[in-house]
């Protein structure tokens, strides 16, 4: 591999021979290329995770969505300014003229989900009461029981329905979640009152 010099020499008799010389580079079949598995992040930046090739050259680049790569040479680049959603990256390794070998990542960023607010505490007279949880623009919101009894009719509504409160102090949490980044949550007591002897 490298550099192979060959002459040819022709020849005529007692008069002087000519010669000319030819250069063959042989190159090696570069590694194969391996960009690394899959990540979710939280927020727009991350770090590439290459194969070191020990035959050829590695060269990052974008194949779609968005981020800027650090060093597109460097098999564990850092990446920043990732669009939120999938963004997929290229690892390529040449030698030469030889085939070269690619393979590729996504990297899916999330934004960090919208502030929960599971609203004010409630004062009820029976056993059902209506929750009043913000709607998320970013993020999917999720409502347990945290404390006493009662049935949520929709986990995911902010605005959910709760049937069968226990008489007393009931607390639901509103959580807020997207993707890998923290979690956003919020508890509202809902008391609720028997209706009284008559």
């Amino acid at each position: 591999y490298g550099a192979n010099t060959f002459e040819w020499e022709i020849t005529n008799g007692v008069c002087p021979s000519s010669t000319d010389q030819v250069v063959i580079t042989a190159y090696e079949n570069p590694t194969t290329a391996a960009a690394g598995d899959d990540q979710d992040v939280c927020g727009t930046t991350a770090t590439l995770a290459g194969n070191t090739p020990s035959v050829g050259n590695g060269t990052w680049s974008l194949a779609s969505g968005s981020g800027t790569i650090t060093n597109v040479n460097s098999p564990n680049s850092g990446v920043t300014s990732l669009g939120y959603g999938a963004n997929t990256f290229e690892w390529e390794i040449t030698n030469g003229v030889c085939p070269s070998s690619s393979d590729q990542v996504v990297i899916t960023a999330y934004e960090n989900p919208t502030t929960s607010n599971a609203g004010s505490d409630q004062d009820v007279c029976g056993t059902t009461a209506t929750l009043a949880g913000n709607t998320p623009t970013v993020g999917n919101g999720t409502w347990s029981l945290e404390g006493g009894s009662g049935t949520i009719t929709n986990v995911n509504s902010p605005n959910s329905g709760v049937t069968g409160l226990g008489y007393g102090a009931n607390t639901f949490e509103w959580e807020i979640t997207n993707g890998n980044c923290p979690s956003s949550s919020d508890q509202v007591v809902i008391t609720a009152y028997e209706n009284p002897t008559t």
